[in-house]
Parts: C-alpha cells; structure tokens; sequence
C-alpha cells in the first residue's frame, strides 16, 4: 500500500471499535480511552482545518464575484460536522439534536428576545448620546422593521442552522468531551468562529472600519459573544436553542441595516453588531451572568 494510502486509512479508521467487556482489563481499558481520546482530538483538528479550507476557499471564490463562494462558505461547519460524526466515527449522541421543548422552552424564550432587547438598548443608548439617528419613527419604524424581519427570518434560520450545527452541534461537544472548563472551551469556539469569518470579511465590503481597528475588535465582540452561545447550550442541553438565536438575531440587525432604519455615526461604540463596543458590555454581562449561574449550580450539586 502506498504511504499516502496508508496514512489516509489510519486517519479515518473507525475510532469507537473497542475490546469486548469480558476480555477488557484495567489496562485494555485505560488504553482503550487513549485512543479514544486521540482519535477525538485527531477530529477536533480535522474539523477546524476543514472549515477554515472551505472559508478560505469560499472568500475566494467571492472575491471573484461569484455568488456561490458563499454557499461554499456557509455550509462549511455543518458539512465537517456531518463528516466527523458519520465518517469520523464520533456518532451523534452529543450532537443535541432533540428540541428538548418540555424542559427548556425558558432558554428558547431567551434566544428568541436575546438579541432584539440587546440591540434596541444599543440603539436607544446611541440616539440618547447623539451617536445614532432613526431614519424613521413610530408606526413607519416598526412596519418596516416588522416586514424586514418576516422577510429575513426563514433564510437566516437555515444559515444559522449550517453555522451552529457546527460551532454549538458540534466543537462545543467535542471540546466538552476533553475535558476543556467552559470558558475555555468557549473561547477557543470563538477563536475558530472568528477565523471562519475573515475570508468573508476581506472578500466583500463588510465593514468601513479600519482592518487595524475592525479585526481586534471583532475577535474580541465574537469570542464574548460565543460565552452566551455556549453556556445557552450547555444549559439547554440542544443546539437549536443556538439556532434560534442566531437566526433571530442576524434577521433582526439585517432588518435594521437593509431597510436603513437608523444612521449609525460612530460605529466603533454604538455599531449593532458583536464587534460594537455597546454590544460586547451587554453580551459580555450575558456570558457572566450564565457562567456564575452554571458555577453556582455546581456547587449546590456538590
């Protein structure tokens, strides 16, 4: 067998096979979780390197002016992730698939008023301070955010869905699995969600900022952010919780943005997106709030 075969082969051979229960023994088994552990940590990788080759791939195919490069980037995360769980071997019990309705319609109502509260104190703080301007007022405002985002909402579900199958459906779980502490686990989540992201952002005219000033802030705005994501589905215990958040969320500012409702005069404070300085004091308060109530609830259980 040719080398490169060879090292295919290993790469995607089944990680789950383990040795029959009555012939396993203390040190079967302890070699057992290594592999296991190395054949996860082997797939986390893996899926990292694949969505940031599809996003690179995707920003270029874009910068060509072609509209399909942002197909090839959005499904990125989700088809990795389906190839890691079906391929990879890493299954789908994990995956939080079940809507779990019963038990966490809470966390759904929060998901859903999530980003429409945070984004109106950020507008209603910059109308206050002079650094936003409403284009249009009362019954005009609403009928046109109200028509944007029934307009917007479906798409924007269904491109949340390809991104959080993969952030939340599956590095988080992943991550989770090695034993990485929840902060930690989610700022390596936003680490790789805000590398997915800049191929996009070199590709179109996403921002007007300054790269030197835009990118810092926007790792920092999508690494606070993803805290909120990932306590919400550590919580929830389901990914859809995370789908229907960022769906809401991206279908609520582009209603904003589209139909230019507001004229935003500095960007870097009152900007409605995560790289806005308004919007990372209020979601960072979110991802406090949610970890010191996970931490408190672990001391109770203890």
């Amino acid at each position: 067998m040719k080398p490169a075969v060879l090292w295919a082969s290993r790469l995607w051979s089944e990680p789950s096979a383990t040795v029959p229960d009555d012939q396993t023994t203390p040190g079967t088994k302890l070699q057992s979780k290594l592999i296991t552990s190395t054949y996860r940590a082997r797939n986390t990788r893996l899926f990292c390197l694949g969505v940031l080759a599809l996003s690179i791939a995707g920003g270029m195919i874009t910068a060509f002016g072609l509209e399909i490069g942002g197909l090839v980037l959005i499904i990125g995360p989700v088809l990795m992730m389906v190839l890691m769980r079906s391929v990879g071997g890493d299954g789908w019990h994990d995956a939080g698939l079940s809507l779990n309705l019963r038990s966490t319609w809470r966390w759904y109502v929060f998901s859903l008023l999530a980003y429409p509260v945070t984004i109106s104190v950020v507008i209603g703080t910059g109308v206050i301070l002079g650094l936003t301007t409403l284009n249009l007022k009362g019954v005009e405002l609403i009928d046109a955010l109200v028509f944007g985002i029934v307009s917007q909402l479906l798409p924007r579900l269904i491109f949340a869905a390809c991104e959080e199958l993969g952030w939340r459906g599956y590095l988080e779980p992943q991550l989770t699995r090695s034993g990485v502490a929840d902060l930690s686990r989610h700022i390596i989540v936003g680490i790789i969600w805000s590398l997915w992201h800049i191929p996009l952002i070199i590709s179109t005219t996403y921002t007007q900022i300054p790269y030197l000033i835009f990118f810092p802030l926007f790792f920092m705005g999508v690494v606070i952010t993803a805290v909120t994501y990932g306590q919400l589905r550590k919580a929830s215990g389901t990914v859809w919780t995370s789908v229907l958040m960022h769906g809401v969320g991206n279908a609520f500012a582009w209603s904003i943005i589209q139909n230019d409702l507001v004229t935003i005069e500095y960007t870097v404070l009152a900007n409605i997106a995560p790289e806005g300085v308004f919007m990372m004091v209020l979601w960072g308060g979110l991802g406090w709030v949610l970890l010191s109530r996970a931490t408190k609830d672990r001391r109770a259980d203890a």
